[in-house]
């Protein structure tokens, strides 16, 4: 939910160019940067960019295995990006442009930890993932009065085990808190889902969910989802069903 709300229902999809770095085992871990430099085609995150001027990504991954059977990698990232056109309602009915070029930025923390006994890895397995989003996004406010921040975050985390060779059953939750701002909602001019008018907005969502792999190509995954909090929608309950499959030939893969 936290990051649908902060990069859009497609998440952070743009074009561009990345480079990895794999660096020397240190302390007993492996080291990984992952730099990106990509367009700023983001419509929730870069809607008022007019230059052209790309958005920066940085990625650093720490891997290490803390048995035979379960090992820990932890990250944190850093997006960003600017804006430079800005809707400003300088009358009841009527909107003005300005340019100002003033940055965003996300920040981001994640953790996964997964034991998978080796002797028994088809079987059984317990995964734990959770991730932290932080923006801090400076605007031209929209009601002309003049520079503002706006501060939203968001987290998930799920927990997640194989209970047979086919079957993975699982519980994710979600917070989501945007920021709060008298002039959210504007005539001609919203910052939802990233500020609201109310004070103290916040959502919460649980949802437990059931995959059954069919075979290496099929999956189906059913999952139920309530969401509750304030300032924001209304309490929501959802019942999602997902199906992944590949179709056509498949050439044999070398390991």
């Amino acid at each position: 939910m936290a990051l649908q709300q902060i990069f859009g229902e497609e998440g952070l999809n743009q074009t561009g160019a990345s480079v990895e770095w794999a660096f020397p085992e240190w302390a007993g871990a492996h080291h990984g940067l992952v730099v990106q430099a990509t367009n700023t085609e983001n419509e929730r995150l870069f809607e008022d960019e007019t230059l052209g001027v790309p958005s920066l990504l940085f990625h650093y991954k720490n891997y290490r295995d803390l048995s035979r059977d379960t090992y820990l990698e932890f990250g944190l990232s850093g997006l960003f990006g600017w804006n430079d056109e800005w809707d400003i309602q300088i009358a009841p009915d009527a909107l003005a442009t300005e340019h100002d070029a003033l940055g965003t930025r996300v920040f981001g923390a994640d953790l996964s930890m997964l034991w998978e006994p080796a002797d028994r890895a088809l079987y059984r397995n317990i995964e734990w993932r959770s991730e932290v989003y932080v923006l801090n996004r400076d605007i031209l406010a929209p009601d002309s009065s003049g520079r503002d921040t706006i501060n939203a975050w968001g987290a998930y985390s799920y927990l997640q085990s194989k209970i047979a060779q086919n079957l993975i059953l699982g519980v994710r939750g979600d917070y989501y808190e945007p920021a709060s701002k008298d002039y959210a909602v504007e005539p001609g001019v919203s910052l939802v889902p990233l500020a609201y008018p109310a004070s103290s907005p916040h959502r919460w969502q649980v949802g437990p969910y059931l995959t059954w792999w069919q075979s290496e190509w099929v999956l189906f995954r059913t999952e139920y989802d309530y969401a509750w909090g304030r300032g924001m929608e209304e309490d929501e309950h959802v019942l999602w069903f997902q199906t992944i499959f590949a179709a056509g030939p498949h050439k044999p893969e070398r390991y």
